[in-house]
């Protein structure tokens, strides 16, 4: 399972939204219409948070491991990311809001004033990896993370008592900060048992998702510097056409 790359789940998501929908006309590549539809806006905006955190967590040290997009429970449901090391196992669960205000309570996370079920979330997916441990002997004290992407503002009342809310950006260092929990064996137990892709639920990836994806993040990049380009040529039009009439 190491070899998952952060977001290949929802890559997946992505890909398939993007092949079930019908292309672009001539026209709307033209004037830089996204080649994603509704549907698949917040798919691709979950693959990009979650690969940013994906690498900001290659900067964690030696001693520590961590796993992306693993399979758990029933449906497809999965876990962002899970981090084993000295501090202890934790399950990430990466929310990209870019440009909002998060506020986060004792009992809530808001974002942009609207009450989500991030903290919910985050709480299941910690459990159903204490279960997986559980079932395989193994001992070790799991903890929930948010990690947030691209907000403009956090705002952290409270810090929740059953879920860690913590900027991307700061991931990393606050995973080192934390208190030594697990020694050496029991972190090699840890990552036996969760690289072990018997211990989740089968997958049926397809391994041409990542490139396929890339293909789909190079296009909605062109629509929106072809967007950007019709923005420009629109404000130098019309500063064209003010000049005569601006003061001299």
């Amino acid at each position: 399972m190491s070899d998952r790359v952060a977001g290949a789940a929802v890559m997946e998501q992505v890909v398939r939204l993007h092949d079930a929908a019908p292309p672009r006309s001539p026209l709307a590549r033209a004037l830089g219409v996204t080649p994603l539809d509704d549907a698949a806006q917040p798919w691709f905006a979950g693959a990009v948070g979650e690969r940013r955190v994906g690498e900001l967590l290659a900067a964690l040290p030696a001693g520590w491991r961590v796993f992306h997009a693993l399979p758990v429970g029933a449906g497809e449901a999965d876990v962002d990311h899970l981090i084993v090391g000295p501090g202890g196992v934790f399950v990430v669960n990466t929310k990209h809001h870019r440009g909002q205000r998060v506020w986060v309570g004792e009992r809530a996370l808001l974002v942009a004033g609207q009450k989500t079920t991030h903290l919910r979330n985050s709480d299941l997916e910690a459990s159903r990896v204490r279960g997986v441990l559980a079932r395989a002997g193994v001992v070790a004290p799991v903890s929930a993370v948010v990690a947030l992407v691209g907000v403009r503002e956090l705002t952290v009342r409270q810090q929740p008592r059953r879920v860690a809310v913590v900027r991307a950006e700061g991931l990393v260092r606050w995973l080192t900060r934390r208190p030594a929990v697990l020694d050496a064996g029991t972190v090699d137990a840890v990552v036996r048992l969760v690289d072990d892709p018997a211990t989740w639920r089968p997958l049926e990836s397809d391994e041409d998702t990542a490139e396929r994806f890339a293909r789909i993040e190079r296009e909605v990049r062109a629509a929106h510097l072809v967007r950007l380009g019709w923005c420009l040529a629109a404000a130098l039009g019309v500063l064209a056409v003010s000049l005569p009439f601006l003061p001299h």
